[in-house]
């Protein structure tokens, strides 16, 4: 088998900062391809998005939202095509969420830990302690708490239809689904949130079968509103597109995976890997910002 790669930055209005996120996810597929030449395809998967995560330009680990507590609040998950996985959910205080969410799977009996028991976790297992907010992150919160002091608790804590609606929101997740040379597949997602986002929200991105699945037959990373993508289970649709759809490739997999986010007239999209190698995307927004090597 041909070892692939493919990375995304997450499906978005097209802004003037594209040029530098399309850098960046670019530059962080080539770094993983280097990876997946020589170890597996769930190394591969880390390197990239531990590289994604270090830009800030994309949201994830250091260039995530600010939540309107102005803490920051990440959640990140990877999944190997034996059905192993691990992921945390709501974690602070440290640089890359995937490499916690990898060491979750690997040393622990559980699948998913959140918030302060996922932080400590990291600690104890001798992640250092990283403030992931970046001046860029700090200045959209202050203005978006100008335009919350307006709004009463209520409306600012379970009104964020209201403000997706008005297209203010700016997605930046970001994932990653490679296959190695003996044909295993891994695929990993990293995330922020959702720009205003609030505490004890939970989103797709470390809901294994949601934003993140990977089994024998194909490894997905969804990006877009996690609230759709979750009463979607669209990873894991995707993926049993694969298994029960007799002939078809990632590439149509992709595209069925977007036209379920059509039918509830949700935005986003998704990168995908099949058991023959086989690389697919789709996406419903003006851009999803990716890369991949084949």
């Amino acid at each position: 088998m041909k070892p692939k790669i493919i990375a995304h930055g997450g499906s978005r209005h097209l802004g003037q900062d594209e040029p530098m996120r399309q850098r960046a996810v670019t530059d962080a597929c080539k770094e993983a391809y280097e990876v997946l030449l020589e170890k597996s395809a769930v190394d591969a998967v880390e390197a990239a998005i531990k590289a994604m995560e270090s830009s800030e330009h994309l949201n994830a680990g250091v260039g995530s939202y600010l939540q309107i507590d102005g803490t920051v609040r990440m959640d990140a998950a990877i999944m190997k095509s034996d059905l192993s996985a691990g992921a945390v959910l709501s974690i602070e205080g440290v640089e890359h969420p995937i490499s916690i969410a990898r060491r979750v799977m690997e040393t622990t009996q559980h699948i998913i830990i959140s918030g302060r028991l996922a932080t400590e976790f990291a600690y104890c297992e001798g992640f250092p302690m990283y403030d992931p907010r970046t001046r860029p992150k700090v200045e959209i919160w202050l203005d978006m708490m100008d335009e919350l002091r307006t709004k009463t608790s209520y409306e600012q804590i379970f009104h964020v239809d209201r403000y997706l609606e008005t297209g203010k929101h700016q997605l930046g997740t970001v994932g990653c689904v490679a296959i190695d040379a003996s044909g295993a597949i891994a695929a990993g997602t990293s995330t922020g949130g959702l720009m205003k986002n609030v505490p004890g929200r939970v989103g797709d991105s470390a809901i294994i079968g949601a934003g993140t699945y990977c089994s024998e037959h194909g490894g997905v990373s969804c990006t877009g509103i996690g609230e759709k993508i979750l009463v979607l289970s669209l990873a894991k649709e995707v993926v049993n597109y694969l298994r029960y759809e007799q002939g078809v490739t990632a590439s149509e997999a992709a595209r069925h995976g977007v036209e379920e986010l059509k039918s509830i007239k949700a935005e986003g999209g998704l990168i995908c890997i099949d058991r023959g190698g086989n690389m697919g995307f789709a996406y419903n927004t003006e851009v999803m910002t990716m890369h991949y090597i084949e």
